[in-house]
């Protein structure tokens, strides 16, 4: 299973935690697995991008990103990006609850 942790203050997500892997396929040719990854480094991306330097680990079963949300005209940027990666997580984890679960912290 896919644990995915969206971690909040003060109303925000300021960050990130995928682990595991949904089994739904070898590794390599999971689509649940892609759809998830691809989600969450999109967002990793798209903040990098607007915000500047964001911390961010990567292994083979896991990735994590944390930061600050930014201030402005960014804080809004950020916060529509990471809105939208939540909307995809829940659709992906209404459709595969066995397999993907999405928690807030």
């Amino acid at each position: 299973m896919i644990t995915v942790t969206l971690f909040n203050r003060n109303g925000r997500i300021t960050g990130v935690r995928a682990v595991g892997h949904s089994d739904l396929a070898e590794s390599g040719n999971d689509i649940l697995c892609a759809a998830v990854s691809t989600l969450v480094q999109t967002a990793y991306l798209a903040i990098s991008d607007i915000a500047g330097e964001v911390k961010y680990t990567r292994d083979k079963k896991s990735a994590k990103f944390e930061f600050e949300v930014p201030d402005g005209e960014h804080n809004h940027d950020a916060d529509v990006i990471l809105r939208a990666m939540r909307i995809g997580l829940q659709d992906l984890s209404s459709g595969y609850p066995q397999n993907l679960k999405l928690e807030e912290t």
